[in-house]
């Protein structure tokens, strides 16, 4: 009798079950891109710390400004001089630079392409027209104030990021650590991908999945600590098991875990003692997937064939990395309209390969099944289609993920 499979959202939130936010450590700033913040950061003083002029021209009185009437221009304020009071002289005005501080009793900074200088023994200005309190002014605390988070814990950091917490003063930022990820690919008819068409028999391949893997762990910031091939032979098999156990906290294995007399990697986690979580889900691809937890490290099985593993792996293991790296929210999904009418089963929920087009609509990629690799060159993510029997017409609202790189 066949047993009932468990659809996406309860086998994904029964293997997350088992994931646990691993513990902070600290880097330096120039180490920390890409790295997800495990505590808050907090402005250090007022962002900007004092008035600044936003652009290059005069500071002045915004009440004593009329068009046509001359000023004296009695100096002159650079970036990074000291806080200077404003002369009390109405007739008198001073020239700013952008980021300098506003002295204190002017209010506003007419720019330089409203003003006519005129030289001689002194210079002089005129201005074409009024102007409001507060203009061309970046007020001290507008953008945060002395205290204030300007970074919230779960942040992943981008370039930036790595300005604001320079500017605030967080040369060493508190992250989430790195898991450690072992990667192992298997199967007797798969070659190293250099290897050269001439060398290969017809009924071997090229190993696409690791290099594919490699690059989605690195585009997800979560770098494979190693690589391993096995081939279809227990007792490889079983060392190659309890050796990523041993260097890992997330194990990721493609191939070997269907229900074939070759596919040995199930097997090879009950002999370590691991506890399986999941071992099929009601999903096309990917129905084979494996689950299991033992000896302090999660262990996800994907399927062989490289449409498979790349759907299977933005499905499980990228939350389960998210989850690792204390990430809040959920994947990024997002309510598309479908582009054309597409083919949906009622067993099974599909996930297919799709792009989004300039309209905002998602449009399908026709394929060849889980083989056929070739068919997302032009994908940038995945739509999940409903589970009903038959056409899904063209503009129904479909969740749509985008691959990793892109979100």
């Amino acid at each position: 009798m066949n047993r009932k499979l468990p659809a996406y959202q309860a086998a994904l939130d029964e293997i997350l079950d088992h994931v646990d936010t691993l513990p902070a450590c600290r880097v330096p700033l120039d180490k920390a891109l890409g790295r997800v913040l495990a505590e808050n950061v907090v402005a250090d003083r007022d962002q900007p710390p004092f008035d600044r002029a936003a652009m290059d021209g005069f500071a002045v009185r915004s009440g004593q400004v009329q068009a046509g009437r001359t000023f004296a221009v009695c100096g002159a304020i650079a970036a990074g001089a000291p806080l200077r009071a404003y002369p009390d002289d109405p007739g008198q005005v001073l020239r700013i630079a952008t980021g300098s501080p506003v002295p204190a009793g002017s209010d506003s900074v007419v720019p330089n392409e409203r003003a006519d200088v005129q030289t001689g023994d002194m210079e002089r200005v005129q201005f074409s027209d009024s102007i409001q309190p507060g203009d061309n002014v970046h007020r001290r605390g507008s953008d945060a104030t002395a205290g204030q988070t300007v970074m919230a814990r779960g942040t992943r950091l981008g370039p930036h990021h790595i300005g604001i917490a320079a500017s605030v003063g967080a040369i060493q930022l508190e992250v989430a650590q790195l898991p450690k990820v072992s990667l192992l690919t298997s199967g007797d008819e798969v070659r190293p991908a250099d290897t050269s068409a001439q060398c290969l028999a017809p009924q071997q391949i090229r190993n696409s999945n690791g290099p594919m893997l490699s690059a989605f762990f690195a585009a997800a910031g979560v770098p494979h600590s190693d690589h391993q091939h096995l081939l279809d032979e227990p007792e490889q098999t079983l060392e190659g098991a309890r050796a990523a156990l041993s260097r890992s906290q997330l194990v990721v294995t493609v191939g070997g875990v269907s229900v074939g007399q070759r596919d040995l990697l199930p097997w090879a986690w009950r002999q370590l003692d691991l506890k399986t979580i999941i071992h099929g889900v009601a999903i096309q691809p990917g129905k084979p997937l494996f689950a299991a937890r033992g000896q302090g490290v999660l262990v996800i099985g994907l399927p062989g064939n490289p449409v498979s593993a790349l759907t299977t792996a933005h499905l499980f293991v990228w939350p389960v990395m998210r989850k690792m790296l204390g990430l809040a929210g959920a994947l990024p999904w997002r309510q598309l309209a479908l582009a054309g009418s597409v083919k949906a089963i009622s067993s099974r929920q599909l996930f297919r390969a799709a792009r989004v087009l300039a309209d905002g609509t998602a449009a399908v990629i026709d394929w060849h099944g889980s083989g056929d690799l070739m068919h997302t060159a032009n994908a940038n993510g995945f739509a999940r289609l409903p589970l009903v029997a038959g056409q899904v017409e063209r503009g129904t609202p479909v969740p749509f993920l985008p691959l990793v790189a892109e979100g």
